[in-house]
């Protein structure tokens, strides 16, 4: 196993985009109904827009551990923040404009 060499972003977005809804008897809420992987698609998109490619990372997941039934959930580090309740690509636009404030 290698190191590999790059610079590491200032922020790195964490998106969850995991679907329950698709196993037959699940009874537990999950991101993906509300946030599609289409929607970190456009995110990534408009990080790219504001010349942000490479200093900020956007990256789909699976799951973050905190299934919500009102939206979807995200985390950035290095600050370890999570929020729930994402709707659509405008709610994580929103989220990520807020922690670039604070770089």
């Amino acid at each position: 196993m290698d190191d590999i060499l790059f610079q590491k972003p200032e922020k790195h977005f964490f998106i969850c985009i995991n679907d329950r809804t698709i196993i037959d008897g699940n009874r537990k809420s999950s991101c993906g109904p509300k946030i599609k992987p289409e929607d970190v698609d456009e995110v990534k998109k408009w990080l790219l827009q504001q010349g942000l490619a490479g200093q900020v990372y956007c990256t789909k997941v699976k799951c973050l551990g905190f299934c919500n039934p009102i939206g979807g959930v995200a985390a950035v580090y290095p600050t370890g923040k999570f929020v729930k309740g994402l709707q659509n690509s405008e709610d994580i636009k929103k989220f990520v404009a807020e922690e670039l404030q604070k770089i």
